[in-house]
């Protein structure tokens, strides 16, 4: 599939994506108050108390996935709507839906921060080629 349509999937991967992520991080959060390491009132609004490490570490990988990736989301909407999808786009949308993935990935299990960031980094990399690309297809579009 070549058109614009065909970037809706790297989108339901990465959206189903953070799913996944949330829902680990609920699961942790349960099984933390069930073993009483996190007191219940913790959740109610973040201040009494302290959340384990794990769940914390979870959390931010969560946070992670909805800061981000909204402007790769809000690209592929554009390039969509505009017509604009090719080959290049759906292989960049690809590599970036990998990227976070390995970047979460990273966070949950060995959390090196150096190989988090340079993942980090090949991300947004892409995302502003991405973005870039589309500005200068834009300065040449019909008005």
């Amino acid at each position: 599939m070549t058109s614009s349509i065909a970037l809706y999937f790297p989108m339901l991967v990465l959206f189903l994506f953070t799913l996944l992520v949330g829902l680990r991080l609920f699961i942790m959060r349960v099984r933390a108050v069930r073993r009483g390491n996190v007191r219940l009132s913790y959740f109610r609004n973040f201040t009494a108390g302290t959340q384990t490490d794990g769940c914390a570490t979870a959390q931010r990988a969560f946070n992670n996935l909805l800061e981000v990736p909204p402007l790769f989301y809000v690209i592929c909407v554009v390039l969509m709507v505009l017509r604009q999808g090719d080959h290049l786009y759906e292989a960049l949308a690809w590599v970036f839906v990998a990227l976070r993935v390995i970047q979460s990935a990273i966070h949950l299990t060995y959390n090196h921060v150096l190989h988090r960031a340079a993942v980090f980094i090949l991300s947004m990399a892409v995302l502003a080629a991405m973005w870039v690309r589309l500005g200068l297809t834009l300065l040449t579009f019909p008005a």
